[in-house]
This record gives structure tokens, C-alpha cells and sequence, in this order.
């Protein structure tokens, strides 16, 4: 039974489909908005824009605005980030380019975590993960189901805190383009930069307050303030520091799947409501740049 959503303008501006590593295949995911009543989704796969044709061409089959997007893996400082992309171009030159080194990236990396797992006493191969679309970007989410799939843990969450996450016995960072670059290349196809779940930048407030402050300089336009993984202090910090930055609000789910963690499209955990005039402003602030939408 699909989960209606309980107000006509809700929107979803963080998804991922089968292009990266989402459950749905981007005209799959599309539908599936469409029958919960939301809006607009924006679809954000991680490091490629290879769903978005579906996905547009889904959303005028099925009545829903779909956002063209992206999600950018990024490095700063012995740490990482991600910066959303909204409506940006998929055909730019640029952009292209930035992603194809992001991805190949990815693929060194896995080829690494591969060989510690296998030191560890925990071998896996390619053909092991559970990548519901064998043409996909491979993300450690896809090696951590592979590892539950294999019964090395239990659960996909002990994958990460016991192997796969920061500072775990197969960690291994990758090279990734530095937020400024995610931010330039994105503004460049013509999009707009956000800042995803910034919670998971797992800095204090002061020094957050400074990464902030140093992207809106390098020319990110908002902070996705509202995220599942938000308690209701981060995203009044989060708000608070958008108003004082004169930064847009964002708001998803981050949605991988029908039974990703009790997470659900446009909804969260249940509490998030995001409405569709965060879309608006964010074309506003597109067309004060001369980009229309």
C-alpha cells in the first residue's frame, strides 16, 4: 500500500534511484511520487546524472515535477561532503567531466576496500554486490548489502561501523573534487548548489559555522536544513545559519529505497514536510541570476 501524502505540496528534493544506489528505477521512483500525491522530486544520484532523461520524461507521463539534480561527493580538510545540484543542465560539458573523475574515483576505491575486506577474512567480488543496476554507480552501500548478503554482518549499519565507515579497518578515502569545484561546475551547468545534511560534516558548531561561511563565499546558494537524520536543534542551527548567510532552504529524505532504515518518500521518519515554495524560491533565485527554469 503506497503512503499518501498528507498535504497536496510536498515535495522530495533528495532521491536516489537504481542509477546510483537507490531501489527504484528512476521512471519506478518518478511513479511512486507521483502516487503519493507528492509535487516535484529532484532526483540527486550520487556523482552521475544518468537518470535524469527518464526521470523528466517520467515526470510528464505521470503529472510531477521532476528537478533535474545531482549529488557531488566532495573532499575539504581530512573530511568529506556533498553538494546538491538542482536544475541543472545533464547535457553540460563541464559537469560531464567532473563526474566521470568522480566515478572513477569510486572505482579505485572500491577495488581497495575490496582487497582489506579480503585481508580481513571477508572476501568479496563485483559479481557479490547487490547492485540493483549492474550499469550503476558502486557505492559502499552496495558493498555493505553484498556483506549482509553474505551473512559477514548483520545489518548494513554494522557494515559501516564495523569495516566500511570513516576510521574502520576497511575505510579507504578516495580522490573527490573539493566542494568549491562541486559548487563552481554545478553553478556553471547552471544550477544551484546546496549543501546536503550538513549534520554528517560531524564537525562542531563553531568550525560548521566556518565551512558555511566559506562556501556561501565560494558561491553555494543553500543548506539543506531538514534531513531525516536532523534532530529539531540541528535544523533550527541549520535555519539560523542560513538566514545569517543569506542561504536558500533545502529539505529531503536522502530516499534510497522501500525499506531503506523506516524512511519514507517525502516524509522522512514521518515528521518532514517539505513544501513546494522551496522550489519557487529556488527558481526565484535562478532567475535573479538569468537562468530560467
Amino acid at each position: 500500500m503506497v503512503r499518501k501524502a498528507p498535504q497536496p505540496d510536498l515535495v522530495d528534493l533528495h532521491v536516489h534511484s537504481t542509477v546510483s544506489d537507490g531501489a527504484l528505477a528512476p521512471r519506478d521512483l518518478v511513479h511512486l511520487a507521483a502516487e503519493m500525491g507528492l509535487k516535484a522530486i529532484a532526483l540527486t544520484d550520487h556523482d552521475t546524472v544518468g537518470g535524469v532523461p527518464e526521470a523528466l520524461a517520467a515526470g510528464r507521463e505521470f503529472g510531477i515535477e521532476v528537478i533535474p539534480g545531482v549529488e557531488i561527493s566532495a573532499e575539504f580538510q581530512a573530511g568529506a561532503c556533498h553538494i546538491l545540484g538542482y536544475f541543472i543542465d545533464p547535457a553540460d560539458g563541464p559537469l560531464a567531466e567532473l563526474l566521470v573523475a568522480a566515478r572513477q574515483g569510486r572505482d579505485l576505491r572500491n577495488a581497495e576496500i575490496l582487497r582489506k575486506l579480503s585481508d580481513l577474512g571477508l572476501p568479496l567480488a563485483m559479481a557479490d554486490r547487490t547492485c540493483r543496476a549492474a550499469d550503476g554507480v558502486l557505492t559502499r552501500a552496495h558493498l555493505a548489502a553484498a556483506m549482509v548478503e553474505k551473512r559477514y554482518v548483520k545489518s548494513m549499519d554494522e557494515a559501516f561501523d564495523k569495516y566500511l565507515g570513516a576510521g574502520r579497518p576497511a575505510y579507504v578515502c578516495r580522490l573527490r573534487v573539493t566542494p568549491d569545484e562541486a559548487i563552481r561546475t554545478i553553478r556553471l551547468a547552471g544550477g544551484l548548489a546546496s549543501l546536503a545534511h550538513p549534520r554528517q560534516l560531524a564537525r562542531g558548531a563553531a568550525e560548521t559555522d566556518q565551512w558555511f561561511e566559506q562556501w556561501a563565499a565560494d558561491g553555494l546558494e543553500a543548506i539543506e536544513t531538514e534531513s531525516p537524520d536532523h534532530t529539531a536543534n540541528y535544523t533550527r542551527r541549520y535555519r539560523a545559519a542560513a538566514a545569517r548567510l543569506g542561504l536558500l532552504e533545502t529539505g529531503g529524505t536522502d530516499w534510497h529505497g522501500l525499506f531503506h532504515g523506516g524512511i519514507h518518500l517525502g516524509l522522512g521518519r514521518g515528521q518532514m514536510a517539505i513544501h513546494y515554495a522551496a522550489v519557487e524560491r529556488m527558481k526565484e533565485r535562478l532567475a535573479s541570476r538569468g537562468r530560467p527554469t
